[in-house]
């Protein structure tokens, strides 16, 4: 007996019943829970349908715009709306589903889920994906040798007699750098992704200082107390990146339309920065626009530089010393000046980061060469202000991670862990020299910045155990690699250009191309900055 096909909408009647009596149960468990059926379904049409650059490009704005939780944001006084997925991404999944084994948080199972879905169509030859351009070998062995170097470390620590459960947390975000960084050289197409990553990272910033700004221009007054920073210590990367981007991009190619969206942009960011109120941040920056400047060729703009500041440096010595004693009102920049000098705990006095320091020196003068390893707490030869209060695992996590990184791995595991940044610098430099392409050159200058930066943050507040900051520096790695090799900065390897025409010759630097009209457009100087 005949029997008419069922129509079509049933079926998807009978999908939104599923997901909506799903959602409600879901509810009843954790109100995060009740997305995970859509988010489920959301899943199987991104594995069948999607190029994995667009859920990367998601969840980099989501890992930089939402509440970090791990950072206590809004100094752990107010809940913005973002809170309920930086809990979502950011906390354990044990703590969420109430199921003791997924001590990990959803962020770790993104990276490696989209990572393992961009191997596995690049292994099968699947079309959803465009071809991406290799990445030089010398940086894939510096960064994979950061993660041995990790793993090295916490061997060792445990070995030693470490606390097993406190190490897996010292270096779990830095472990999770190589994977990132496979996540986008996978997803990323070359450079001509670059300007997409910039603005979602911008989104992301004014996402962040809008936040800071609400809190602090409506919740603090309505609170009545002072609060140490706004939003989290980690989002001063992001908007150092967003003001790199304004301002670099204005200095390789001037317009008024980089000048009209800029100052939009600075004009928010700043105000961020400003009630986030981080010290590092400004000194980050300056950081970043010398070693712009000192990369950058003898442009006009870089003469008229030197030529002036021998007329400015007397006017900024007067305004220092004028303001040293009375830091307020104009002189308010003095006081951040003073503070990075003096430190905090006055003339004379060692502060809190100062006596930390010391500890964690002669930490690594018991073990110079290896370490202690990880799952052991930095003596403390110079007493500290007890924390243990708000931070009972404080001498796990020095502010301080770069000398925690010396106290912990020895120079070894220290030059293991950092070399990929070293090499990271060393292709951006080269590729800026030899890119025809003005958006290109100026993501080689934000990436020596951004590296710049991020060492300051693991220097002076724990940013070797942020994923925001890991986020950072792990998509300037992969651009670094794939601007080096599309500029000829760095040579394609044999077997690639062998893939792209077998007859043909080989290029020469400068002039590769690629099996992708936009790639070939990027290499070639075609595609233009945004």
């Amino acid at each position: 007996m005949y029997s008419p096909e069922r129509p079509p909408y049933l079926r998807y009647l009978a999908l939104l019943g599923f997901l909506v009596l799903a959602t409600v149960g879901g509810g009843i468990i954790h109100p995060i829970v009740a997305l995970a059926p859509v988010l489920g379904v959301a899943v199987v049409w991104v594995i069948l349908k999607v190029p994995v650059r667009y859920p990367v490009f998601v969840v980099t704005y989501l890992t930089l715009a939402v509440d970090y939780v791990a950072e206590r944001p809004q100094s752990g006084l107010w809940e913005s709306p973002l809170y309920p997925l930086g809990e979502l991404l950011f906390a354990q999944l044990s703590y969420i589903t109430k199921i003791g084994a997924l001590r990990f948080p959803l962020i770790d199972v993104l990276i490696v889920g989209l990572m393992g879905l961009a191997m596995y169509r690049k292994v099968v030859g699947s079309k959803i994906d465009p071809p991406t351009p290799p990445m030089p070998r010398p940086l894939i062995a510096v960064t994979a040798l950061s993660l041995i170097a990790l793993l090295f470390m916490e061997v060792r620590g445990v070995v030693r007699g470490g606390d097993f459960k406190q190490s897996l947390w010292q270096w779990h975000q830095a472990a999770m750098m190589p994977f990132i960084v496979a996540m986008y050289h996978y997803a990323l197409r070359g450079p001509q992704d670059w300007p997409i990553i910039a603005k979602i990272v911008i989104a992301a910033g004014i996402t962040k200082a809008l936040v800071g700004s609400y809190f602090a221009l409506v919740i603090i007054p309505a609170l009545g107390i002072f609060v140490e920073y706004t939003t989290s210590h980690s989002d001063s990367m992001t908007f150092i990146f967003c003001m790199l981007v304004v301002f670099i991009r204005f200095i390789e190619q001037p317009k008024a339309a980089h000048i009209i969206r800029g100052l939009a942009v600075i004009a928010i960011i700043v105000t961020g920065m400003i009630f986030n109120d981080r010290r590092l941040a400004y000194v980050s920056l300056v950081g970043c626009l010398l070693a712009a400047f000192l990369i950058n060729p003898w442009t006009p703009l870089k003469r008229f530089l030197v030529r002036t500041l021998p007329f400015i440096a007397p006017f900024l010595i007067v305004y220092i010393a004028v303001g040293w004693n009375r830091p307020t009102g104009i002189f308010g920049p003095v006081d951040t000046i003073k503070s990075l000098i003096e430190g905090q705990g006055g003339e004379g006095n060692l502060d809190y980061r100062d006596i930390e320091n010391l500890d964690l020196i002669a930490t690594w003068a018991q073990f110079p060469l290896l370490g202690t390893g990880y799952g052991h707490e930095f003596l403390l030869p110079v007493p500290l202000p007890d924390i243990a209060f708000v931070f009972p695992q404080y001498r796990f996590h020095p502010h301080d991670s770069l000398l925690g990184l010396f106290a912990f791995g020895g120079m070894l595991g220290y030059t293991g862990v950092w070399l990929y940044l070293v090499v990271t610098v060393y292709l951006a430099v080269r590729a800026y020299h030899r890119s025809p392409v003005s958006e290109d050159r100026a993501c080689a200058l934000i990436i020596v910045g951004i590296t710049a930066a991020y060492i300051n943050q693991v220097f002076g507040d724990m940013g070797i155990i942020s994923y925001i900051c890991t986020f950072h520096i792990s998509v300037c790695v992969a651009m670094a690699g794939k601007l080096a090799v599309l500029s000829g900065a760095w040579p394609m390897p044999n077997s690639t250009l062998l893939s792209l025409s077998p007859s043909a010759p080989v290029p020469p630097p400068g002039a590769i191309s690629f099996p992708n009209p936009e790639g070939a457009a990027a290499a070639s100087g075609t595609h233009k900055a945004s």
